[in-house]
Order: C-alpha cells, then structure tokens, then sequence
C-alpha cells in the first residue's frame, strides 16, 4: 500500500515506497517505457526465484544437503538480493508491486481529493485504471481522466 491520509490529516507510509509524489495518469503512462524492462525482469527472476526455491525445498525434505545443493541455496540467495534490489529501485520511482504473479502495479494519486491508486498490468499499453487505497487491484476501476486531478 502507499500513503494514506488518516484523521486529523496525519499520513502514514509504508517502509521503502516513496510517497512524496502523486502521478497523474500521464505521468505514470510516461514513466512505463522506464520501468517495462525492469518489470519483465522482475517478473522473470520471480518464476526462476520461486523454481529454485521450490526444487531446493524437495531436496532438503528428502534430505540431501549436499554440496551441490549449498552451492545451489547461496545461488538462491544472491538472485532474492538482486529480485530486492529491482523491486527498491521500482519503489524509489514511487511504483508499487502489487502482485507480481499477474503483473500488477500502482501509482500514488489522487481523485477528488481522495488518494487512490492509479493501476498498471504488465502489457498494457498505459495506465488506464484505478483502484481505491484500500482495495486490491482486481477491483480497479477504467480510468477517465477528468476524475483524477493533480494535487
């Protein structure tokens, strides 16, 4: 999730998300041709990450811990840094990973005088939909945009 304006105006934030900026929806359709090979990377390490770390798991519960497979869990491990470090610089840009499995993705902005998120999929064109704040992206909404305003 991103900020959030509680009562008595106060935000808050979540760890590692830059919330200093609402996008407008041209300005997150422009910032894609940026952040589209990142995310096709992301979404790529993720399936080898989840692979790895599944064969690793059968391994360990059969009870081989080889040398092999040590060698295999530190290979592991540097590929998660390097899956981190993709996800920290696309959060210094103020994009959210949403859901990485479907390629889901948000920006922070606002709708009459509401924050809300703007919402992209791997694959689309521009960002085009939106969802409240406290919603998952599955319930995003077609975005118009005479309904977001810059703040």
């Amino acid at each position: 999730m991103l900020t959030r304006k509680q009562q008595g105006g106060e935000r808050t934030t979540t760890p590692g998300i830059r919330n200093d900026h609402q996008f407008t929806p041209q300005e997150a359709s422009k910032l894609l041709s940026d952040i589209k090979p990142k995310v096709r990377d992301l979404i790529e390490r993720r399936k080898v990450l989840t692979e790895m770390h599944e064969d690793l798991e059968r391994y360990n519960l059969l009870g081989f811990r080889t040398e092999e497979m040590a060698e295999r869990a530190a290979l592991l491990d540097a590929l998660a840094d390097k899956f981190a470090k993709g996800v920290a610089e696309l959060q210094d840009l103020g994009v959210a990973v949403s859901d990485l499995d479907h390629g889901l993705f948000d920006f922070h902005a606002e709708r009459f005088g509401e924050e809300v998120c703007l919402c992209w999929s791997y694959g689309e064109a521009e960002v085009s939909f939106w969802h409240k704040l406290d919603e998952p992206c599955r319930k995003r909404v077609p975005l118009r945009a005479q309904q977001l305003i810059p703040p």
